[in-house]
């Protein structure tokens, strides 16, 4: 595999592209955003994108076996899945805004699973 900190970037940066693109189809949301917030498709959107944290965190503990490079992979897999919610929640709401909290969410846990110097040796 290459250098893991590229494939972490690419990871992390295709999460910015999900924004750019939701941002670029509804520069301006339909209605204000607590009513977008509200609905029970965004909560629930919102309440798997947290599980999904939560499993990011978890399961890369379970894969004892698998090598390091692996174990990140599948974790910034985990970790991307709670943009992807995001994205989802954004688009059927056509609401930008709607994003950023499952953004923030993915990114700070990219930012735990940042490669390691074992991972980079391996």
């Amino acid at each position: 595999m290459p250098n893991p900190k590229i494939f972490w970037f690419a990871m992390a940066f295709s999460t910015v592209i999900y924004f750019a693109v939701l941002y670029t189809m509804f520069p301006v949301a339909p209605r204000p955003f607590e009513e977008s917030l509200q609905n029970i498709q965004t909560l629930v959107l919102y309440g798997v994108a947290c599980a999904s944290f939560f499993a990011g965190l978890v399961v890369p503990g379970q894969l004892v076996k698998a090598p390091p490079q692996t174990r990140m992979i599948i974790t910034l897999a985990i970790f991307e899945s709670c943009a992807i919610y995001g994205l989802l929640a954004g688009f059927l709401q056509q609401d930008w805004r709607l994003y950023i909290p499952a953004w923030v969410v993915s990114l700070i846990g990219m930012a735990r699973a940042f490669p390691k110097d074992e991972q980079i040796a391996a």
